[in-house]
């Protein structure tokens, strides 16, 4: 049997306990008991409901039997509750953590600021970045800038996401070289992870230069 791989990202392998149904007692706060036979990532998903909401997982199974209909069932109605919890939940970080957010980071910094890919591409600069970059280089066609440009940090990019994924909350400092036709332009640059779903970036503020 042929599988298809998704072009995208790449899918969750379901591990086997994780489809076996598994049976627990919940309590309301009026005392009403329930017992409920669900997979696990569904209790995963109540238990992060009930903690949000700081109701205990024994009142939302109540308030969520109060919504079924009369020929409803309840774990078939807790398993949408829990997905399009989920699902709302999942919305609002990439709505949060979309590029446009991003680049609007990076323009709102006093300070010369770039967005890195894994490629080493700049996938976002602001306007101090561009008047370092005018100072700096001179005699060259400020059109033209940004095409004959190249940038890249002392550190391997992929070793530099390695080393913040397993640091979270922390940022990495190293050197970063401009060169522009002949000319160059050394520094110092402060990155961390760059808060966007759509890939792995690099946000950065030049420190020195």
């Amino acid at each position: 049997m042929s599988v298809i791989e998704p072009a995208g990202d790449p899918l969750p392998i379901i591990d086997k306990e994780e489809v076996e149904p598994r049976f627990r007692a919940v309590v309301a706060r009026n005392g009403e008991r329930r017992g409920i036979r669900l997979e696990k990532i569904y209790w995963e998903g109540l238990s992060r409901m009930s903690a949000a909401g700081k109701i205990t997982t024994g009142d939302l199974v109540q308030y969520t039997a109060a919504q079924m209909p009369e020929a409803g069932n309840l774990t078939s109605l807790l398993r949408v509750l829990s997905l399009k919890w989920a699902l709302g939940r999942l919305a609002t970080v990439e709505d949060v953590s979309s590029l446009e957010n991003l680049n609007a980071l990076v323009q709102a910094s006093p300070s010369p600021t770039v967005v890195l890919t894994r490629e080493k591409r700049l996938q976002f600069f602001n306007e101090p970045f561009l008047v370092m970059l005018r100072q700096r280089l001179v005699g060259e066609d400020p059109s033209q800038l940004m095409k004959s440009l190249k940038f890249s940090i002392d550190t391997q990019i992929e070793d530099a996401m390695d080393t913040l994924q397993m640091n979270r909350g922390k940022t990495l400092n190293t050197g970063f070289t401009i060169s522009c036709a002949r000319q160059i332009i050394k520094g110092q640059i402060n990155l961390a992870l760059a808060p966007a779903h759509e890939k792995p970036m690099l946000i950065g503020y030049i420190s020195r230069y």
